[in-house]
């Protein structure tokens, strides 16, 4: 199940405002810090949503787990847009043009002509992550900074909107509903277990009915965790659902 965090009011550079984030979101002081910059300095942050953090299956190596970049500790954030095309890539250019220089790792996918979508690997930018991964990140924006980047577009921020660099990240309390997503597991057999977020890449041939089936849950649980989904018998190709 989902839990949404309600924002903060606050729509002025420098005044945060709290992100809604899927309950299962896990984030350590890294993550907390790249929080901080959308949640204080992105002028539509009432609009994205956190999906990922250190929770969710991003493969062994992963800057979500933690990793470093030139010996500084690194984060990565998922912002869901989901179907909103023109949200993801507002994010994402805003992101490029404001502190570009200061991402580990930044994807985002979109379908207008006038970009090639937004993609940096290690620090600089790239032409594409490769066709697979380029449109898996069509629904949400990835963002992998390191702690001292994270610093310097702070302070560049402050500076750009007169005021002074801001604290550091705010210490979150633990997610209780965390938990609760994981709760299903406890009657399953040990045999292979999801982790308490998990997502499916829509394939040719693929039904709504089908992959609740191979998840072991429901349609109808399928469609509340992605509200993205208007008609059940209405999904398409590389579109990335939440299955957990």
């Amino acid at each position: 199940m989902r839990g949404w965090f309600r924002p903060v009011p606050g729509t002025t550079g420098g005044v945060a405002v709290a992100l809604r984030r899927w309950s299962a979101v896990r984030t350590g002081p890294t993550g907390d810090a790249i929080l901080d910059i959308i949640e204080r300095y992105y002028p539509k942050r009432g609009e994205v949503y956190v999906t990922s953090g250190m929770d969710g299956d991003h493969g062994k190596v992963s800057h979500h787990y933690g990793l470093h970049h030139r010996s500084s500790p690194t984060a990565a954030i998922d912002f869901g847009v989901g179907a909103n095309a023109r949200m993801g890539r507002d994010l994402a250019k805003w992101i490029e043009d404001e502190f570009g220089d200061l991402c580990v790792e930044l994807i985002h996918t979109t379908p207008f002509a006038d970009d090639d979508g937004f993609y940096v690997k290690n620090g600089k930018k790239i032409a594409s992550y490769g066709a697979a991964t380029d449109a898996a990140h069509a629904d949400h924006v990835h963002l992998a900074m390191s702690a001292a980047q994270v610093a310097k577009a702070l302070e560049r921020l402050a500076g750009r909107t007169g005021g002074a660099a801001p604290e550091p990240a705010r210490k979150r309390a633990p997610r209780k509903a965390a938990k609760k997503a994981s709760t299903p597991r406890k009657t399953a057999t040990p045999k292979k277990s999801l982790p308490a977020t998990a997502f499916h890449t829509v394939r040719p041939g693929d039904t709504l009915t089908a992959i609740a089936g191979r998840y072991k849950t429901t349609v109808p649980a399928l469609v509340k965790l992605n509200p993205v989904i208007t008609n059940p018998d209405l999904i398409q190709v590389d579109q990335r659902l939440r299955v957990k």
